[in-house]
Order: structure tokens, then sequence, then C-alpha cells
């Protein structure tokens, strides 16, 4: 299941004991819009030219994401900064939110953070 965290967290902390665990971690910041939150997720996990710019695409880029990353240790992705999106397009937050859920459950090794801020 996915986490969710309050405003109050500590990122930083949150990286570190992630990374003390044994965990490779990414920090996606979710932005304001649709189309900033998914430039976000391909900017900073480098997806490929082809990536869509879409929910569709999104799902694609993460599950080869995580398949390619299967035998390298466990995967955290922290996706911080949702509350602009909530309140800007709350059903762009629930579709990305959706598949970021069955990424998690179709991939053991990733785990999936989402920060309320």
């Amino acid at each position: 299941m996915m986490r969710h965290l309050g405003a109050r967290v500590d990122l930083d902390g949150l990286v570190a004991d992630a990374r003390e665990e044994g965990r490779e971690v990414q920090v996606i910041p979710a932005r304001s819009t649709k189309a900033e939150a998914l430039e976000a997720f391909s900017a900073t996990l480098n997806f490929p030219e082809w990536f869509g710019m879409n929910l569709d695409a999104l799902a694609d880029c993460l599950d080869t994401f995580a398949r390619e990353s299967a035998g390298q240790g466990e995967w955290e992705l922290v996706w911080d900064g949702v509350a602009g999106l909530r309140q800007d397009d709350p059903r762009a937050l629930a579709g990305i939110e959706g598949i970021l859920d069955e990424l998690q459950q179709d991939h053991p090794h990733v785990h999936v953070t989402v920060i309320d801020r």
C-alpha cells in the first residue's frame, strides 16, 4: 500500500532512512498541473523521448523502469508536494496516484510515498 505523509515530513530524513535501508531513492516534485507533474516524472526519471505526456505513457514508463530495476534492489519513489495538484486538478492527482499504487502492487521491490504539502 502506498504511504501518504503530511506537510511536516522531513524529506531529507525520509530519503536518508530509505537509503540506509538499502533503497535507491527518486524524489519527484508534484507540481500544480497534470502536464507539469508528468514533465517532472519524465525529467527526474529520464524517460525516453517517446514518452507521450499522458497517464498511459506514465504507467508504461514507470512499469518499464520498475522491471529494469528489479534485480538491483529496492526502489523508493517519493512524490513530493501534491497539495497544489490536489486543489487544482484532483482528477489528475487521483489518476497518478492510481498508477503509483498499481506500480507498487505489481513490483514488490518498489515503495511509493506521497507527501501532501
